[in-house]
C-alpha cells in the first residue's frame, strides 16, 4: 500500500494531528499476556524477533522513533505486530497462531475458546463514540463502515472522548471486545481528515485492508521507509546497513562485502533483489526497506 498517498495532512486552521499520550494504557485479557509473552520464546520464533523490530522501525533506534518517554511503546507496537500479524517461512503462520497449535492440548475449553476467538480480531482506525466512564465505548470502523464494535475498557474511558481516532486492534472476547495493549488515541481532528480522505478517494478501504497490518497502520501515519531516501548522509545509510546486517544469522556477507558490492552495482535494485534471496527474505516489509536501503546507498555514494 503506498502510504505515502494516505498521510493527514495539518491544517492550519485546525491545529496539528498528533498522538494523545495516555496516561494509563488498556488492561488486556490473561489468554492475550500468554500468547504475547510465550509466543516470541519458540527459537524458530525468536530468531526473526530483532529482524522484525529492524523493518518496523526502518533501521532506527527505539529511542529516535518515540524519544526518550515514547521509546517502550514504540517496541510494543512492534512487539505486536510480529506476535500477531508477522508470518514466520519456516511456519506459513504467525507466533501467535503457532503457540496456539502448540499450546491448544494444554488449555481449558475456557481458554482455548477465548484464544481461537481472539486471534479473529479486527485492526483498523476507529471512531470513538458512546463512552461510558469507567466501562465501555463503541469503536465505529471508519474502514468498514457497516461495523461497530462494543469494547470494555475500564481504565481509558475515562480519559477519552467522543470522535477521537482509535488505531489498533480489537479483540472479541466474550459478548463484546477488548483493546489492544498498544492501541494509539488521536485527537478529533484526525478523524476527520481519515473521513474526508476516504469521502474524495484518496484513502480507498478495498485497497487498503487486504494488506493492513501493524506496519501499514503505521505508515498510515508517516512511519514509512520512503523517508530513508531523503536522507543525504551515507555514514547514516551504512550505519543501518551495518546494523542489518549484523541481526541476519549466518549472514554470508560482511559489510565491508556490502559496500564493495553498492560501488561495483550497475543497478542497485538488482543487487537489492539478488540480496534479498541471499538472505531469504521473505517479509514485504523488510524486502521494501533492504530495496530503499540499498538504493539510497547506492544514489548517495555514486554521486559523490
Amino acid at each position: 500500500m503506498p502510504a505515502e498517498n494516505y498521510q493527514p495532512t495539518p491544517d492550519p486552521d485546525q491545529g496539528p494531528v498528533e498522538a494523545l499520550r495516555l496516561p494509563s494504557l488498556p488492561q488486556r485479557i490473561p489468554i492475550l499476556e500468554r500468547i504475547s509473552a510465550e509466543s516470541i520464546g519458540d527459537p524458530l520464533v525468536g530468531s526473526y524477533r530483532k529482524r522484525a523490530q529492524f523493518t518496523f522501525l526502518c533501521g532506527a533506534e527505539p529511542a529516535e522513533m518515540g524519544g526518550h518517554d515514547g521509546q517502550l511503546e514504540v517496541v510494543g507496537r512492534c512487539l505486536e505486530w510480529f506476535v500477531f500479524d508477522y508470518d514466520i517461512p519456516e511456519l506459513d503462520t504467525t507466533p501467535a497462531h503457532y503457540w496456539l497449535q502448540c499450546h491448544a492440548d494444554d488449555l481449558t475449553d475456557d481458554q482455548l475458546a477465548d484464544a481461537q476467538t481472539c486471534l479473529d480480531f479486527v485492526l483498523g482506525l476507529f471512531e470513538i463514540t458512546q463512552i461510558i466512564p469507567g466501562k465501555s465505548f463503541v469503536a465505529r470502523d471508519l474502514l468498514r463502515p457497516s461495523l461497530r464494535y462494543h469494547v470494555f475498557e475500564e481504565l481509558i474511558t475515562n480519559e477519552i472522548q467522543p470522535r477521537q481516532l482509535l488505531l489498533g486492534r480489537l479483540f472479541p472476547y466474550r459478548s463484546a471486545y477488548v483493546l489492544s495493549g498498544m492501541a494509539g488515541i488521536m485527537d478529533a481532528h484526525a478523524t476527520g481528515q481519515i473521513k474526508s480522505l476516504i469521502n474524495v478517494g484518496k484513502l480507498k478501504p478495498d485497497v487498503v485492508l487486504p494488506t493492513l497490518d501493524g506496519v501499514e497502520l503505521e505508515n498510515l501515519f508517516g512511519r514509512s521507509v520512503h523517508d530513508l531516501a531523503d536522507i543525504t548522509d551515507l555514514k547514516i545509510i551504512h550505519h543501518r546497513l551495518r546494523r542489518y546486517l549484523e541481526i541476519l544469522p549466518h549472514c554470508p556477507l560482511t559489510f565491508t562485502d556490502l559496500r564493495r558490492l553498492l560501488v561495483a552495482a550497475d543497478d542497485p535494485l538488482e543487487l537489492a533483489a539478488d540480496l534479498t534471496r541471499q538472505f531469504n527474505i521473505f517479509c514485504r516489509h523488510e524486502m521494501d526497506l533492504l530495496f530503499t536501503l540499498v538504493s539510497t546507498a547506492w544514489n548517495l555514494s555514486h554521486n559523490q
